[in-house]
């Protein structure tokens, strides 16, 4: 399929509405979105069951989790890297074939061994599609609409976290084998991206030593790096936060689950107003500003359970939270694609989910560990400094960038 051209990624042919140039394979980059999240999200609900069923002990049935993740940590970089150079559709593809594929064959595995085996085997498919789900956006999307289309994909990915797990524990009453099937889906939609997705970059002509020079040269651009730091800070504050909430208000309050499911999908609400409204204050408030208007809401949100905030007033912090984090993320995304050529993108967004695993990992680890000498409230007055310090440096890279216009 021919490559977008620079006038469709502008304004299309001006018979037809933006909407229809762009339908198709807009849907496909944002179904392949919902995909990746539900390589996690659907199975949480499903893992006592299946712990059950094949006698797993409890310290084990983590491995279902860390046998998905853990080939991205090394696969992302390579698979980012080869979007650039060989292009987006066949990566896509693959990666949606073997994501749904292995998963799926997950239902019918013998033993809690193959389980593992499969789940490793989708974890690859998911490392070819974690660098595209960002860069597809970018690519189909021109400057002026891209930030709304970041702001959608943050939306259906956090109302996927709230429906994705309610279907996955429906399934599991059956039985959790069936619980994997509705993989089979995500083979129907790589056969949706080989028929209709375009190919959106055809690789560049530089060397694989050249690429890499480049692509070195623009992640130490200010940008970046400001898109870096900033999507670090967000999945340490995200991973500290839900692993430690449901301890402490279960701790200290006496919370059901039900009451922590419902702080969560509180949060997640508040996630989806602002991703969904992000395209209409872009640009009308400096990018940092916002950030760091997010950054101070997360702040708020975490504060509130290290001071022993009532629970009705934890719930409105975890609204804030959610409130902030919807902004963070497309705005995160868009300093990444932003005036990044085309040609590198992968390897950047590659990068960034590099980092986030980082965060993601040692965010639970290294709080956890306070534990051994300080009480839990002190967790979140570490995340609650941590927001504050990425508020303020926020505000003085804003500052500097423009210090006439500046709205501080």
């Amino acid at each position: 399929m021919d490559q977008l051209t620079d006038r469709q990624r502008s304004i299309g042919p001006s018979h037809i509405p933006f909407r229809d140039i762009y339908r198709g394979p807009l849907a496909i980059a944002f179904a392949t979105s919902i995909a990746a999240v539900s390589g996690a999200t659907l199975l949480y609900p499903v893992l006592p069951v299946l712990a059950a069923d094949l006698k797993v002990d409890e310290a084990q049935i983590g491995l279902v989790m860390a046998a998905f993740t853990a080939p991205a940590i090394v696969l992302a970089p390579l698979f980012g890297i080869m979007a650039d150079l060989h292009g987006r559709r066949w990566l896509l593809v693959f990666g949606l074939a073997l994501f749904g594929l292995a998963g799926a064959a997950a239902a019918v595995a013998p033993s809690y061994e193959w389980v593992l085996i499969l789940r490793a085997i989708q974890g690859i498919g998911a490392s070819a599609l974690l660098p595209l789900t960002i860069v597809l956006i970018s690519d189909i999307l021109p400057d002026d609409r891209e930030i709304r289309g970041q702001g959608i994909k943050v939306a259906l990915d956090r109302v996927a976290m709230i429906v994705l797990p309610l279907v996955g524990g429906a399934l599991a009453v059956l039985s959790w084998r069936v619980a994997f099937l509705p993989f089979l889906l995500i083979v129907a939609l790589a056969l949706a991206a080989y028929l209709w997705m375009p190919e959106t970059n055809h690789g560049g002509h530089d060397s694989l030593r050249q690429y890499l020079a480049r692509t070195s040269r623009a992640i130490r651009e200010p940008r970046l790096t400001l898109a870096f730091a900033t999507g670090f800070l967000r999945f340490f504050l995200d991973y500290g936060l839900y692993t430690y909430l449901p301890i402490i208000v279960a701790l200290r309050y006496g919370a059901s689950p039900v009451i922590i499911g419902l702080l969560i999908t509180v949060s997640a609400v508040g996630s989806i107003i602002t991703a969904l409204g992000i395209g209409r204050v872009y640009g009308r408030i400096a990018t940092e500003t916002l950030l760091a208007l997010a950054f101070f809401a997360s702040a708020i949100g975490v504060g509130l359970p290290a001071v022993g905030a009532p629970l009705w007033l934890i719930a409105i912090g975890m609204f804030l939270f959610g409130l902030g984090n919807g902004l963070i993320s497309p705005l995160q995304k868009s300093l990444m694609t932003r005036r990044t050529p085309p040609e590198l993108r992968g390897g950047v967004i590659a990068v960034d989910r590099v980092i986030q695993q980082i965060a993601k990992s040692s965010a639970p680890a290294l709080l956890g560990a306070m534990l051994l000498i300080a009480p839990l409230e002190a967790l979140f007055w570490v995340m609650a400094a941590m927001s504050v310090a990425g508020t303020i440096a926020l505000i003085v890279v804003a500052v500097m960038r423009d210090p006439e216009n500046s709205s501080w």
